[in-house]
């Protein structure tokens, strides 16, 4: 489940989402052509893979995803939860500044 916590003007251009990734999820490799990525990790475990390197990440961590750099979350055996702040804020729809893939 993902939801929108803020974003656009108000924000300063800066979206916010909220992520609650089930167990054993596996999400799509995306990529961001303009929009760095900040990923704060509330609750749970997950692995991240960014530029094809695996990390681990669990409550309490952060990541940064520079703009296209391919990456994708999986999760193991229990629910994660994330914070998600896209800079500027993510476009989605027609000229959306996600890709999916490698």
């Amino acid at each position: 489940m993902t939801r929108a916590l803020g974003g656009g003007p108000a924000l300063g251009g800066v979206s916010i989402l909220h992520e609650s990734l089930p167990p054993r999820t596996e999400l799509p490799t995306v990529t961001h052509r303009r929009t760095t990525e900040w990923v704060y990790c509330t609750a749970g475990k997950m692995t991240a893979v960014l530029g094809g390197r695996r990390y681990a990440l669990r409550e309490g961590a952060v990541v940064l995803i520079p703009p296209g750099t391919p990456h994708k979350f999986r999760t193991g055996a229990g629910t994660c939860c994330a914070i998600s702040i896209f800079h500027p804020a993510l476009k989605v729809g027609k000229g959306a500044d996600i890709q999916t893939g490698p």
